[in-house]
Parts: C-alpha cells; structure tokens; sequence
C-alpha cells in the first residue's frame, strides 16, 4: 500500500492528536493507531473539517467495502453494483466535489480487521482512497479549482 503521511509543523516535531494544535491535514492516507482516532476526529473537527467514519463490520472484503462506503459517503453518480474499483473511485471523486466544504476526513476505523481478513481488498481499497484524495487536490480534475484535502486515517490495530 502507499500512504502519504500527515505533515506537522515545528521542524517536522510530531504533535499529539490530543493537544489539537500544529496537526496539518494534508491529502492522502495515513495509518494510525485505534486509540488516537478520538483525538485526530476531535482536532479535524477544531478545524472545520468534514468528519467522516467508515466501517466495513466483521472483517469487511470487497462488498463490505463498497456497501460502507455506500452507507457512509457522499456519492455521485450513486453505485449501482460492487463491481468496478474504478467506478468506486469516480463516485467517490463525485460525491466528495460537490460538497460545500474544503476539506474532509474520513476514519476507517476497522481497516486492520478487513486487512487481516481480505488483504488483497484492504490493498485495493485503501489504493482507491489515497488516488482519489490525489485527485480531489489537482486543479485538473477539479475545473481548476481544487476544492479542498481529503485525509484518510486508517486504524492499523483493532480496538
């Protein structure tokens, strides 16, 4: 898998989620440990950003993915089936543009679960997350206007 890893200030000094303060969100996916999600949604939130959670339950693979995704995040055009990863990621890319808001994180909180259980999936997956917050930062695919970050923070370890 690549990640792009959150970026903080003060030389490159990590901050801890809890203190809110110095964490730069940037486009990408990061892995992060279950226990600094509460932190890392709350310090989001003290920025003004879109929260979102995404959970596959149980393990997750392929159709635990896209009906989470289904269930959880804005979409457009809407899926029809769990067929194509592409169209996943055009709907994904549709949904998340069209939102009045410049920034946005999604927490899978169960990723290491789906890793675990369909690696291949989890892969795939987590490719389709980091190429579309790529693609939601690039004032090409955006009509010139890149309309805000997307940062998605998977849990590496069950809770």
């Amino acid at each position: 898998m690549y990640y792009t890893r959150i970026h903080y200030g003060d030389a490159g000094r990590r901050h801890s989620f809890e203190s809110g303060e110095g964490v730069e969100f940037r486009p990408g996916v990061m892995a992060v440990a279950a226990s600094e999600i509460e932190a890392a949604t709350a310090s989001a939130r003290m920025q003004g950003m879109r929260v979102y959670s995404l959970s596959t339950g149980a393990g997750g693979g392929r159709d635990a993915f896209f009906d989470a995704v289904r269930a959880t995040l804005p979409l457009d055009p809407p899926l029809a089936s769990n067929y194509s990863w592409d169209a996943l990621a055009d709907s994904i890319f549709g949904g998340l543009v069209i939102l009045d808001v410049d920034r946005v994180l999604v927490v899978w909180t169960d990723a290491a679960e789906m890793t675990a259980a369909a690696p291949v999936d989890a892969d795939t997956a987590a490719s389709v997350l980091v190429q579309t917050a790529a693609d939601l930062a690039e004032p090409r695919y955006t009509q010139g206007h890149p309309v805000f970050s997307v940062t998605v923070l998977m849990v590496t370890e069950p809770s």
